[in-house]
């Protein structure tokens, strides 16, 4: 892989997962090169997607409280 990143093609990498995490060592390989893009194991992580995810679920505990349960799985054990 090294080869191929060397190689001066057109390449450009994202790495998020690695053999042994997290990476502390800042001589890491990878970490020098100009067209890799190293991220910590939650490099999935965007704005967007966690704001849907968190603002449904306060908007589950919010109507819960209210006595309005949304999306309820198994409405025999309320």
């Amino acid at each position: 892989m090294f080869n191929v990143l060397q190689s001066r093609q057109k390449l450009l990498v994202g790495v998020d997962v690695y053999e042994q995490e997290p990476i502390y060592d800042t001589n890491y390989e990878l970490l020098h090169f100009d067209n890799v893009v190293c991220t910590p194991h939650i490099g999935y992580v965007e704005e967007s997607s966690y704001e849907l995810y968190f603002g449904t679920a306060f908007e589950n505990v919010v109507s819960y409280i209210k006595g309005t349960p949304l999306y309820i799985a198994n409405p025999e054990v309320l």
